[in-house]
């Protein structure tokens, strides 16, 4: 009797310890790797994960049509006073797409039609009406410095716990305005009117957008943002570069020492 208990005392201890690292196990394989370096992967990655009500309120914001823009008759007047041609196509012109698209000319990032691969394949950026993505002003655009492909994986297996830092060493800008000035206040800005004043924008209002299906995807009410809104990260206190860029046979090419990211050296670049 006492072989006996032992036995089945050893097979439920053998079961709790396989079950624990089958637990263990599941829960390494939950957390995503964090790529190897950063891309623009597009705003369409967070709808439907984390990220739905504020997606929606994008599309219906000016920057989730900034790229319809660039098709002909569209904001005429606008157009006229920036001395540009009303009626011409400019969804494929470069002095356009860096300000009115996500990641133009980065790794990831928009590829206008026509765009080819040196073997001739077609790699311009697929374009869904229904789900706006890298072919409009998207998240990635504000938020990062080279493309949120690692830091979203941060946020992902954090579940939006994280320090500032957590994701700033991946690229995330906290220096919002500073961002603004990216395209709406660069010299490069053929719109010169369209100077923007960062303390009253609006960017993309989203209370409307919260339903029952997305209510735990407000990160304001989990105070996780307010716990994030005391510390200083380091792009809010100094500024990421501001890039400036030249045209070299009708291709837009970054002007060196501008880029806020060095691929390279894998540096990120401050203002001061």
């Amino acid at each position: 009797m006492g072989k006996t208990l032992k036995t089945i005392s050893l097979v439920l201890l053998s079961a709790i310890f396989l079950i624990g690292v089958a637990d263990e196990a599941d829960a390494k394989k939950k957390k995503k790797k964090i790529p190897k370096k950063p891309s623009y992967v597009g705003a369409v990655k967070c709808n439907g994960s984390c990220h739905d009500p504020y997606y929606q309120a994008w599309v219906d914001s000016p920057h989730g049509k900034a790229f319809n823009l660039l098709k002909p008759g569209e904001r005429a007047e606008a157009k006229k006073k920036a001395k540009l041609d009303p009626e011409k196509d400019y969804t494929a012109d470069p002095q356009c797409l860096r300000c009115h698209t996500t990641g133009y000319r980065q790794k990831g990032g928009f590829k206008p039609a026509g765009s080819k691969s040196k073997k001739g394949k077609d790699i311009s950026t697929k374009i869904d009406p229904e789900e706006p993505s890298l072919e409009q002003v998207g998240c990635e655009m504000c938020h990062s410095a080279a493309g949120g492909a690692q830091f979203r994986v941060v946020m992902k297996n954090t579940k939006g716990d994280y320090k500032k830092s957590d994701t700033e060493k991946y690229g995330q800008r906290w220096d919002y305005e500073n961002v603004c000035t990216r395209c709406h206040n660069h010299p490069k800005n053929p719109h010169k009117k369209g100077k923007l004043d960062f303390a009253k924008a609006t960017i993309h209002p989203i209370a409307k957008y919260f339903n029952e299906d997305n209510a735990d995807q407000d990160i304001v009410k989990d105070g996780k943002v307010k716990d994030r809104a005391k510390e200083t990260a380091k792009s809010e206190e100094k500024g990421l570069r501001i890039e400036d860029w030249n045209f070299k046979k009708g291709k837009l090419k970054f002007a060196k020492g501008t880029r806020p990211y060095s691929s390279k050296k894998k540096k990120f670049y401050y203002i001061k």
